[in-house]
C-alpha cells in the first residue's frame, strides 16, 4: 500500500486559505507577544534572582567562578525559554489550523453542494464527520435537498402516470389537465412562498 504524501494532507486541512490562514495568523500573533512578554518577565526575574545571589559571596576568586556559572546557568534558561515559548506558537498554530479546518471543511462541502443544487442536480447529502462544526447549517441543507428530491420524485410520477394514460388515449382529458393544473398550482405556490420569505 503506497504512503500517504504529508503535501496531500497539508493540503487537505487548508481548504479556504484566507480564512484559516487569517484566523491562525490572528492566534499566532497574540500568542507570540504574550510569549514573548512572558519570556522577558521570566527572563529578567531570573537575572534579578542570579545578581542577588552573587552579591552575597565575598571571596574574589569564588565570585569569579560563580560569575561564570551563573552567566551559564542565564544562557540555559534563556535557551530553554526560547525553546518552550517557540513550541508553544507552533502548537498553537498548528492546533489554529486544525481547528478552522472544522470550519472551513464543512463549509466546503456544503459550498459544493449548494453549488449542484443552483446547477439543478440533486445531490445526496451525507452527514457532516464527527467533531465538525456548523452542523446545525449541514442539516438544514440536507432538509432542503431531501424536499426538493421529494417534490421532483412527485412529479416525475405524475407527469408518467399522465404520460402513460395519454398513451392509452382513455378519452380523460379533462383528468390530464386537471393533474397539470394542480402541478402548475403547487410550483406556483412554491414560488410564491419564496418570494414573500425574501
Amino acid at each position: 500500500m503506497p504512503a500517504k504524501n504529508p503535501k496531500r494532507r497539508m493540503r487537505n486541512l487548508l481548504l479556504d486559505k484566507p480564512f484559516q490562514l487569517k484566523y491562525t495568523l490572528a492566534v499566532v500573533l497574540v500568542s507570540s507577544v504574550i510569549s514573548a512578554g512572558l519570556g522577558t518577565l521570566l527572563y529578567q526575574a531570573h537575572r534579578e534572582s542570579s545578581q542577588v545571589a552573587s552579591l552575597d559571596v565575598d571571596d574574589p576568586l569564588l565570585d569569579s567562578a560563580m560569575q561564570d556559572e551563573l552567566r551559564a546557568e542565564d544562557r540555559k534558561v534563556l535557551f530553554s525559554l526560547v525553546i518552550f515559548l517557540g513550541g508553544l506558537v507552533l502548537s498553537l498554530t498548528a492546533l489554529g489550523i486544525v481547528a478552522t479546518h472544522k470550519i472551513a471543511g464543512p463549509a466546503y462541502a456544503m459550498r459544493k453542494k449548494m453549488s449542484d443544487i443552483a446547477d439543478g442536480k440533486l445531490p445526496i447529502m451525507h452527514p457532516l464527520r464527527r467533531g465538525d462544526e456548523l452542523q446545525a447549517v449541514a442539516e438544514e441543507l440536507r432538509r432542503m435537498a431531501n424536499f426538493l428530491r421529494q417534490q421532483e420524485e412527485e412529479d416525475v410520477e405524475a407527469l408518467s402516470q399522465i404520460v402513460e394514460s395519454i398513451r392509452a388515449d382513455t378519452g380523460n382529458s379533462e383528468q390530464w389537465s386537471a393533474a397539470i393544473e394542480s402541478m402548475v398550482q403547487k410550483k406556483q405556490q412554491r414560488l410564491d412562498d419564496n418570494n414573500q420569505v425574501g
